[in-house]
Formats: structure tokens, sequence, C-alpha cells
């Protein structure tokens, strides 16, 4: 996901590590940070498999940094441009991650054809209706396991019913943009 974003960020134009990385940790959002010591080792790697590559920063020539470097400026090679265009077709794998891979492929949108745009908007709906199969199922089982404390049975029956209405919320807005999309036959809007 991270090489994504990077490859991402960079499509439009060049960008310094700096601002790279205070773009990431803003979608990533307050309470997960990805560090320079992630960060550098995965854009060093990068530049390595020849996807990005290292530029003279015009605007900087002469300028210094606090610590007396002068800032990197990176651009996407052309192998680079294969490689985000493969990532953005590749499926998500369902893990704990997926929303936030998914959300870096919707801010890619207008970089991509309609028809991939789609195809990841329906692999996202069936994801979020694979997560509400798990949590009506959840919500089943543990309405019928008498092991569990009635207190306890309560509390775990209020947080899996919330989670499935947040999931059910989700649905409906993919649903919504699903549809758009067919209907308007034009690029997914991002409000």
């Amino acid at each position: 996901m991270n090489e994504l974003f990077i490859l991402g960020e960079l499509m439009n134009s060049p960008m310094h590590g700096y601002l790279l990385h205070q773009i990431l940790n803003a979608i990533l959002g307050p309470t997960r940070k990805i560090s320079w010591g992630v960060l550098y080792p995965l854009i060093h790697s990068m530049v390595a498999d020849g996807l990005i590559e290292q530029v003279p920063d015009e605007e900087a020539a002469g300028v210094k940094q606090g610590r007396g470097k002068k800032k990197k400026m990176y651009q996407i090679s052309e192998e680079g441009r294969l490689r985000f265009f493969r990532l953005m077709e590749e499926p998500i794998p369902y893990s704990p991650e997926y929303e936030l891979h998914f959300y870096v492929k919707l801010k890619n949108f207008e970089l991509i054809p309609r028809e991939l745009q789609y195809l990841i908007l329906h692999q996202y709906k069936d994801y979020l209706r694979y997560e509400i199969r798990h949590e009506e199922e959840r919500i089943a089982a543990a309405s019928q396991d008498d092991r569990i404390p009635a207190g306890e049975q309560k509390y775990i029956l209020i947080f899996f019913r919330h989670r499935l209405e947040k999931l059910r919320f989700d649905e409906q807005w993919v649903l919504r943009l699903i549809h758009d999309h067919r209907i308007h036959g034009e690029s997914v809007e991002r409000g």
C-alpha cells in the first residue's frame, strides 16, 4: 500500500520525501503514522528497483534544510508508471488494512480508466459484504452462547451490532458510488 501511495503521488509531479511523509501521515490519521525509518528505506528500495528516481530540486538549488542537507526530490520513472497501473489492477487482499488500501486506490481514480474504477468499487462492495456476513454470524453465535455471562454478552452484542451498522452504511455509500458511476458515465465524484 505504501508503494502504491508513493507512486500515485508522483504520477502528477515530483516531490520531496518530506512532503510524501506529510501527505501519507495525513492519510493514515492521528493514531497511525509512518516513521522515517520505514519511509526512507522504502524510497531507497524503489530508487534501486528503478520505480522512482532522484532529480535535482530546481527551486531549492543552493538552499539548505535545517540540518544542512539539500532536500531530495523524487519523480516516477516509466517502470514506476507501469508498476502503479499493475498495483491499481491487483485485488486488495482481505486484511485489517483493506479500507486504507482502498482509499489509496480511490484517491488515484482520476489516473485510471473508468472500467478499472468500476472494478475497484465492486471489489470494495464485495469486501464489505464479506465483513457483513462475518458480523451477522458473530451476532448469531454470541446471542446463543450461554457460556458468556449475560452482562458481558449484552455489551458484546452492542459492539457487534454497531460494527454491523457501520459496515452496512459503508455498503450503501459504495453502492451509491457504483450507481452514480454507471448512470453518469463519468469518473466517480469525491464528495
